[in-house]
């Protein structure tokens, strides 16, 4: 038997709370000069007791995702030093919930353009086995979700949308590719949604899908946001 510990971090994208182990909502706080408080619930919907801490990881935009950012682009980036959190750490019985409280620091301002932070809830291992063949794997798997903290100055986000294209996936599906380019110094975020609309008068235009919680960042010239439709082929008419 071979044990091992394993991290996943999981960095949320999707709508809904973020769920590994735990749930985190909502996926995106927003502070400000005057709004200086927020607040995620942690839920615990597990039948076992949760043990975890409660941390910042700064985290550079990319074109798809996320990476670990470099000492300095965190020196122009992170909001943790203008920030407290609150708890540090937990534990949550099978069913139970917790808020975490985030507060920009007594006394301090906001500076100039946007600064971003993950809040990042690490649990403790919990042990697994994993079996293949007529070995097995025991393996201590410790879960990260983590979710963006902003902290802005005056002003307000602006994207367009370029690069837009309509391919196919692995099985042939229909799918709309298109880039969020961020304009300013501030991100942007909120919905995109594909609507057909038929060249036939008589055709009510139809929603082929929707993207929620997707996100432009002043770090990341552009953000790749696939729709899939689940659809082999369209009709004549047009996508908005």
């Amino acid at each position: 038997m071979i044990k091992a510990m394993v991290f996943i971090l999981i960095t949320i994208l999707a709508t809904g709370p973020a769920r590994a182990d735990i749930e985190l909502s909502p996926l995106r706080q927003v502070l400000t000069n005057t709004t200086r408080v927020a607040t995620f619930t942690l839920s615990n919907p597990s039948a076992r007791i949760i043990d975890g801490r409660v941390t910042w990881v700064d985290l550079s935009a990319t074109e798809t995702g996320y990476a670990p950012a470099d000492a300095q682009t965190r020196a122009g980036l992170s909001a943790a030093p203008y920030l407290t959190l609150t708890p540090a750490q937990f534990r949550l019985e099978p069913g139970a919930r917790i808020e975490v409280t985030v507060r920009l620091k007594d006394g301090a301002r906001p500076p100039p353009g946007e600064r971003r932070s993950h809040l990042l809830v690490e649990t403790s291992a919990a042990r697994t086995l994993i079996r293949k063949a007529s070995s097995g794997l025991q393996a201590d798997i410790a879960v990260g979700v983590s979710v963006p903290v902003l902290l802005r100055g005056r002003g307000r986000g602006a994207a367009v949308l370029s690069e837009t294209k309509l391919l196919r996936d692995g099985d042939g599906l229909l799918l709309i590719s298109t880039a969020i380019e961020p304009t300013g110094a501030y991100s942007t975020y909120g919905r995109l949604t594909a609507t057909f609309l038929p060249a036939a008068a008589d055709e009510e235009p139809e929603l082929l899908g929707v993207r929620d919680n997707v996100a432009g960042y002043p770090d990341a010239p552009h953000r790749l946001v696939e729709i899939p439709f689940g659809f082999f082929s369209l009709g004549a008419g047009e996508l908005t």
